[in-house]
């Protein structure tokens, strides 16, 4: 459960990109979750327990120095565990939340406009599991959710 609440806690050097938001209040919203219909049932209060810590901090601050950083849009967990982040084009950004060869948690973030950035966590519970010590027979479960970080203009 604590994985998802990591999914956008960032400490790596900006990245460049021809949009840069605005600075200023940014609100956080979620758009969608879906649990794996494999997924045994006890995972699902945990589920949605997540799907709701999305939106818990619904207004912050930031101020973007000129360019788009992934780590400035951690305001869901500004305290959370430093995550890499790999560019991937202009707009998108991914990064393995798990272990090394795991990748029991994937993040993308994707820069949509200066007023909203899109970011998709995709999660196997089985992997996420092994990784905490766990075991447990979870083959094929997994948890995509997305939410939206809009400028509160």
């Amino acid at each position: 459960m604590r994985r998802l609440a990591l999914c956008l806690c960032l400490l790596t050097t900006p990245a460049l990109a021809d949009i840069v938001p605005l600075n200023g209040d940014w609100t956080v919203r979620s758009v969608e979750a879906q649990m794996a219909e494999v997924c045994p049932a006890m995972f699902q209060p945990m589920a949605d327990q997540m799907v709701a810590n999305i939106g818990r901090r619904n207004v912050f601050e930031v101020d973007w120095n000129g360019a788009f950083d992934p780590n400035l849009a951690s305001g869901l967990n500004p305290d959370g565990q430093p995550v890499a982040w790999e560019q991937v084009d202009d707009t998108t950004w991914r990064a393995s939340l798990s272990g090394p060869g795991k990748e029991a948690v994937i993040a993308t973030m994707e820069l949509l406009s200066e007023t909203e950035i899109q970011n998709r966590v995709n999660m196997d519970v089985q992997k996420m599991m092994e990784e905490e010590g766990g075991m447990i027979d979870a083959e094929g479960c997994t948890l995509a959710t997305s939410f939206v970080m809009q400028h509160k203009g």
